[in-house]
């Protein structure tokens, strides 16, 4: 084997394991994260022309283009000028898009997404759910939450049949209750064990969905 040939195979064999490496380091958006200075609940267009997330929480220079999965929930009720609302909406949205909040006041942090109207992701080729369907043995006849994601099976049998979608957020609005709240909560250097309404302008009950709030800036209504 000449030299060229032993430098050519050590190459291919250097970018087989980097792209078997990275495959097996698929990395996931991390909501919220900071990136200069800036909160984001969602996927940004910040300095670039496509959608990107941090992998971490304080941005360090890891980083993903979003894909449709990695788009944060929305969070019902939230407040859009001054009104709750608990379901996706079409206010204030270019061409009517129905759209919704990703934390629970829009008017504070406004961060939002728009709606997916239709099951998306998933092993089925974003399939519709089918209810009722059987899971883990039991019969369901909504939406299963994990990891802040909500899913729905496709067939009759999810433990036979293993295919699933994510919920569109039509379908989810009912149901989505949002980030749970942290207790106990360090507000002002003081601690928290129940919803309060110290800091809201609209007097109405609040949690941290972390526990410093002074830190995270992170809450929902009660």
């Amino acid at each position: 084997m000449n030299q060229w040939s032993s430098y050519l195979l050590r190459w291919m064999t250097f970018l087989l394991y980097f792209c078997n490496t990275r495959e097996e380091k698929k990395e996931e958006c991390v909501f919220p994260f900071i990136y200069k200075g800036g909160l984001y609940f969602t996927c940004t267009n910040a300095n670039s022309f496509t959608p990107w997330c941090s992998t971490r929480a304080v941005f360090n220079g890891e980083w993903k283009y979003c894909e449709t999965e990695d788009y944060p929930r929305c969070v019902f009720p939230f407040i859009f000028r001054g009104k709750a609302h608990s379901s996706c909406i079409s206010d204030g949205s270019f061409q009517g898009k129905l759209w919704c909040s990703v934390t629970s006041n829009y008017d504070k942090q406004q961060q939002w997404k728009y709606c997916e109207e239709n099951e998306y992701g998933g092993n089925s080729l974003s399939k519709s759910c089918l209810f009722p369907s059987i899971y883990k043995g039991k019969m369901i006849s909504e939406c299963i939450e994990d990891e802040n994601k909500l899913w729905c099976p496709t067939t009759e049998n999810m433990d036979k049949d293993g295919k699933w979608s994510f919920c569109a957020d039509t379908r989810i609005s009912s149901l989505a209750a949002g980030f749970p709240c942290h207790f106990p909560f360090n507000y002002k250097n003081k601690n928290y064990y129940n919803c309060t309404t110290k800091g809201s302008k609209e007097n109405l009950p609040w949690c941290a969905t972390s526990y410093n709030y002074d830190q995270d800036h992170t809450w929902v209504y009660c």
